[in-house]
């Protein structure tokens, strides 16, 4: 497996539900601005820029959104190589005998030699309602970003008639704070300082367990860097520790140890806790945001509010 695939799928390890579950969080904006507005607004855009450099992610190259309208849902939209309807088209492969509920896939174009050990599936066609970000277009073709965490394949071109425009709003903090409770979901989005926009998000699956994830609130999406993984425990009472947060890394991914008073209820019928970051010090955050940006990630994680549908995420080189 490539360097790019193990990246990527080592991803799906991450618990990126309560990313999904947001999506009936955000709110819709005004669409009127005033002079006092503009100024708070580029007041704003110069601090997120400090925080990505902190956080070591840029906005995102997206402007444009397109999504999959072709009517006949059984075929759907052809992923193409090349902005020609003739061009070799983007082909799904699958794990040859695998019996497991996760397994393996790869993509590659059609004109590429059988992969070994895989499968074909079907061509990868885009079905109806997939929205992708527009990198550049070329006569009667988009050129849309398909990375993602299964295909390390940067971008495809897709015919204009088989998609139409989708409109995106901003996604706000106070709304990721208010609501997450509701859905497991303890989250911070830092209102000032040196991380000012920072998110740290801490998520709890009864079955998979408590993970991490710390990204940037950016002026429309909120961003997350593909470089690490960070699961959670609580210490237990019984263990004596002089800190209230401890963290040790191991083979590419952290994990984090915190003291009940920085905790809250997440199953009351289980009687399990979860990391609050609302409770962690500026110096627990620093200890956090220091440990994830030790290194530039390779990908970022860009989530994207479209009030037709929800929350979406795409990945793109991190620059």
């Amino acid at each position: 497996m490539s360097h790019k695939s193990n990246i990527l799928t080592d991803m799906k390890t991450m618990k990126n539900l309560f990313l999904v579950l947001l999506g009936v969080m955000i709110p819709m904006l005004t669409a009127n601005c005033s002079d006092k507005k503009t100024v708070e607004k580029a007041e704003t855009t110069e601090t997120t820029a400090k925080t990505e450099s902190v956080i070591n992610v840029s906005t995102p190259p997206f402007k444009k959104f397109v999504v999959v309208t072709v009517e006949d849902e059984a075929e759907g939209a052809p992923l193409l190589k090349q902005a020609d309807n003739n061009s070799p088209s983007l082909q799904r492969w699958l794990e040859s005998n695998c019996e497991s509920d996760f397994c393996e896939q790869k993509y590659q174009w059609s004109d590429q030699p059988r992969l070994q050990g895989f499968d074909l599936g079907t061509d990868a066609i885009a079905c109806v309602g997939r929205i992708f970000p527009v990198l550049g277009e070329e006569g009667d073709f988009y050129k849309v970003c398909i990375l993602n965490k299964w295909c390390d394949i940067e971008s495809a071109y897709i015919p204009k008639k088989c998609v139409g425009d989708i409109e995106m709003a901003p996604i706000k903090a106070d709304m990721l704070e208010k609501n997450g409770d509701e859905m497991n979901l303890k989250c911070r989005v830092l209102k000032d300082g040196k991380y000012k926009d920072i998110f740290i998000g801490d998520q709890y699956d009864e079955l998979d367990g408590e993970t991490l994830q710390v990204g940037v609130l950016l002026n429309d999406a909120l961003a997350i860097p593909v470089n690490y993984s960070i699961d959670c425990q609580m210490i237990p009472e019984s263990e004596k520790t002089t800190e209230n947060v401890e963290i040790r890394e191991e083979d590419g991914n952290f994990f984090i140890k915190y003291n009940k008073s920085l905790s809250e209820i997440a199953e009351e019928e289980i009687n399990a806790r979860q990391l609050d970051p609302k409770k962690l010090d500026d110096k627990q955050i620093a200890k956090i945001i220091e440990t994830v940006t030790k290194k530039k990630p390779e990908y970022v994680e860009y989530i994207y509010h479209f009030p037709a549908q929800g929350l979406n995420s795409f990945y793109y080189m991190a620059k």
